[in-house]
């Protein structure tokens, strides 16, 4: 399994969506997604290539997206599960480091092009 790796965007669009959940659903919602979040990282790591995710070369080389619905199942908690994620990881996959570096994570109606930087990530990375 690769480790993860989060950038400090991805890490703030965290931070963020689960304020929303906790303000929207409640602490049993924000630990509903923050369950699915975890599950969708560990999925990506055990297989960036994963069924489901593809190759977003547009937003630059070699990134990937991967929506958190396709871990839904696994992500069931004692607290339910998140019946309409809405958001997808944004990634790239660098097997020589051993790391998934996770650039974004974004609401799927998000124009993604406008968020994406597609320069190299290594100036905003913060090893996890």
């Amino acid at each position: 399994m690769l480790r993860i790796r989060l950038t400090l965007p991805a890490r703030r669009d965290i931070a963020d969506l689960l304020d929303w959940s906790a303000e929207h659903f409640g602490p049993a919602g924000r630990r509903r997604y923050e369950a699915l979040l975890e599950t969708a990282l560990r999925d990506i790591a055990a297989n960036p290539a994963r069924s489901g995710s593809r190759e977003e070369t547009q937003l630059g080389p070699g990134l990937r997206i991967y929506h958190l619905r396709l871990s839904r199942d696994r992500a069931k908690a004692k607290f339910g599960v998140v019946r309409t994620p809405r958001h997808i990881l944004l990634y790239r996959c660098q097997p020589k480091e051993n790391v998934v570096t996770v650039l974004r994570v974004l609401h799927d109606a998000m124009d993604l092009v406008r968020h994406v930087q597609t320069e190299s990530p290594r100036s905003d990375e913060e090893g996890q």
